[in-house]
């Protein structure tokens, strides 16, 4: 079940803070997303019962439901009920894009690791729609927020939008269809893999999606730090379907063919085809060498470049757009916004 917290606050460490006490018995839910990086933090274990949406005429959805809350932007003041003004509009629809994506994202995994059809009737209802039901207390949210801010999202947006996260038409895949090779299905087909069928590491994955976020540690809960990019990447450690990238950046779910392909396993060396082992130092003899967000030319120019020199590359990708590959600059390696091309650097 979907909420939004109902008052102009984004941070979700906020709410944590004085929810997390024995004195506060009112309401217990099992995730906050927070609306100033889209950070899920999980607040209960995902298989106890919580306290998020009241009752109604037929019962409780806190029997039956996981409940999780988006925070809402701090731009917003109610006024009375679920009206409010704005006072930066940009601002407001950008902390409720932010947490509808993140929700997307939560609903999706959850839905695979329970077996679970989206578009199923109430698989997942918002706290409007569980009243409608009469399955929890009168509130109107989440759709109020979006109505509100003029956007064009709806509960049935969100669960075609959750349907398509998970990367399969229908919820038939299991861990009991991979194959014993160790590689995956097609990314067209859309399925999910088992982690049994991952080779040992280290291995190289294919990023399929320009958004892929990694995280700081291998679960949903863990913090987004940025996303990677198309290109190839080497993982170098496996933990509950994560995989953590050799330039240490952080994590990213494998077993999900829409996002990435599993390649075999590396004798050490790095993701480019090239297969060079990073870390390593390049030379730049042109004083122009434009730095990318991401490897390839589909990612955008941050408007900085290198100037000649010697620099470190931490991480290779195949990318797009290059013949030798792209390199991650040393320098950027926490943001990952500091791509090259190896085109028109010489290994040293």
């Amino acid at each position: 079940m979907l909420h939004s917290v109902g008052c102009s606050q984004p941070s979700a460490a906020v709410f944590i803070k004085n929810w997390n006490s024995e004195s506060y018995s009112r309401a217990c839910v099992h995730a906050f997303i927070d609306g100033n990086d889209g950070t899920v933090y999980q607040t209960l274990p995902w298989n106890r019962r919580g306290w998020h949406c009241g009752s109604g005429s037929n019962g409780s959805g806190n029997n039956t439901h996981i409940g999780v809350e988006m925070c809402e932007p701090g731009s917003i003041t109610y006024t009375s009920g679920a009206n409010f003004t704005v006072s930066d509009a940009t601002d407001a629809k950008a902390v409720a894009k932010r947490t509808y994506e993140a929700a997307v994202e939560l609903f999706a995994y959850l839905c695979n690791k329970y077996k679970l059809d989206p578009a199923a009737d109430g698989v997942i209802l918002s706290h409007k729609e569980g009243h409608s039901r009469g399955v929890a207390s009168n509130h109107g949210d989440p759709e109020h927020l979006w109505t509100g801010l003029g956007l064009s999202y709806t509960m049935d947006t969100f669960r075609a939008a959750v349907k398509k996260a998970m990367g399969t038409d229908s919820v038939e895949a299991s861990t009991s269809g991979s194959s014993a090779s160790g590689s995956s299905a097609s990314a067209s087909s859309g399925t999910t893999i088992s982690e049994s069928s991952l080779p040992a590491v280290p291995f190289t994955v294919q990023v399929l999606v320009a958004d892929l976020n990694y995280r700081d540690q291998p679960s949903m809960s863990g913090t987004v730090k940025g996303q990677t990019g198309k290109g190839t990447f080497t993982i170098t450690e496996v933990s509950g379907g994560w995989g953590k990238l050799k330039s240490g950046a952080g994590w990213i779910y494998l077993l999900n063919t829409s996002y990435c392909t599993v390649g075999s396993t590396t004798s050490g060396s790095s993701a480019s085809s090239g297969g060079s082992s990073v870390p390593y130092q390049v030379k730049v003899t042109i004083s122009d060498l434009n730095i990318r967000s991401g490897p390839g030319t589909d990612h955008a120019k941050t408007g900085k470049q290198t100037g000649k020199g010697t620099f470190t590359i931490v991480e290779e990708s195949a990318g797009t757009g290059s013949v030798k590959g792209w390199g991650l600059l040393k320098a950027y390696q926490s943001g990952r916004d500091g791509w090259v091309s190896l085109d028109y650097a010489v290994k040293v």
